[in-house]
């Protein structure tokens, strides 16, 4: 057994506010201790409540979280989880570092005998395991080629916003709203000059925002909580999801044979379903939990949000054109904004008001 004290640095939250601590972990024979340079953070998780929040790939930080706990612990090295094995077997479960090719081929092949056994059938029930057995790779490279060619039947001659001062601000609410919700994907946020009131999230963690969205969102919390559940949408696979149901068995042959170059036909496919019917109805009711639940982790008022969603209720009923082709498959907008007031906790504010004229500013040319 190696000897104790191996450690690695890490980031550690507590699951009920945003702050992130710089941390040290150290295997010790009472577990896995935890502790910040400045002493807000000195915990010992036991190894046998250690728990792997996704999957672990070679290179790329891997998440822990504790038992029954909301408090998560990030690890830049890969390495360290080498460290805790001989401690924590379990851990092995979801390490794709060294995953056997064969074994994997062979778990792409049950899910195609599953989906043959029953494909008319079953495909709709099957789609949201099957979306979620998709490698984080594969995904990401979906997500780029579908991000493109929406783009190209969206907006083929609006240009991307690239102001420093806004683009940054952005990137902090989104590294702000990915520590209320920890998940396998690093967000992207593209904002374009146009005047559709729109965003949408394709897979792999890539969200598009156009301007008309951020002229109408009544304010920053607003636009906070319209990224919120753009982003539930990315974490909970609905964009997969959409993959499966619509291509079926050609995209799990092509998956379980390992052939992406089918994939930029298929990511045309799921451009043209963002660009008219977007996600289902429960699609979107799960997203707006997920962004509530975000929000108020964050400490994010849920009042934009909420008043966001009463604009539109108001523009939906003026039969304005930029918003009804939108909202054409969501749930009743009027009903969103309640369910919003309902469920909110927090008062917060999502950045100052100097980062949210930038952000109004990024695409002024």
């Amino acid at each position: 057994m190696p000897a104790w004290g191996a450690a690695a640095d890490g980031t550690y939250t507590d699951g009920r506010t945003a702050r992130r601590h710089r941390v040290r972990a150290t295997v010790d024979t009472g577990g896995l201790r935890i502790e910040s340079g400045d002493g807000a953070v000195a915990e010992v998780w036991p190894f046998s409540d250690l728990r792997l929040v996704d999957e672990v790939y070679a290179g790329r930080p891997f998440r822990l979280k504790r038992k029954a706990s909301d408090e998560r612990l990030t690890v830049a090295e890969s390495e360290f989880l080498d460290r805790l094995r001989p401690h924590a077997g379990h851990l092995r479960r979801k390490d794709l570092r060294r995953a056997n090719v064969k074994v994997r081929a062979a778990g792409w092949i049950a899910a195609t005998v599953a989906v043959l056994a029953g494909f008319w059938f079953l495909l709709p029930l099957a789609a949201g395991p099957i979306a979620s057995l998709v490698p984080l790779s594969w995904e990401e490279g979906l997500g780029r080629t579908v991000q493109r060619q929406a783009l190209a039947l969206m907006a083929p001659r609006s240009r991307v916003c690239t102001d420093k001062a806004g683009r940054q601000a952005i990137e902090r609410l989104v590294q702000r709203l990915s520590a209320a919700k920890p998940s396998r994907y690093r967000f992207g946020v593209t904002v374009v000059d146009n005047k559709m009131v729109n965003a949408f999230a394709a897979p792999g963690g890539y969200i598009v925002v156009f301007r008309g969205l951020i002229d109408n969102s009544a304010g920053a919390d607003g636009l906070a909580g319209v990224m919120a559940h753009e982003m539930g949408h990315v974490i909970e696979r609905h964009g997969m999801e959409i993959l499966v149901k619509a291509l079926g068995l050609s995209f799990v042959m092509s998956a379980l044979i390992g052939d992406t170059s089918g994939f930029a036909g298929i990511g045309t496919d799921m451009a043209q379903s963002l660009a008219t019917s977007k996600f289902t109805r429960d699609a979107e009711r799960e997203a707006d939990r997920v962004a509530v639940e975000m929000l108020n982790r964050t400490g994010i008022s849920g009042r934009g949000l909420q008043a966001f969603f009463q604009t539109m209720a108001r523009k939906e009923g003026s039969g304005d054109s930029t918003v009804s082709r939108y909202f054409a498959s969501h749930p009743a907008t009027g009903g969103r904004a309640r369910f919003v007031k309902d469920h909110t906790t927090a008062a917060g504010a999502a950045m100052s008001d100097a980062e949210w004229q930038a952000v109004r500013r990024m695409c002024d040319r």
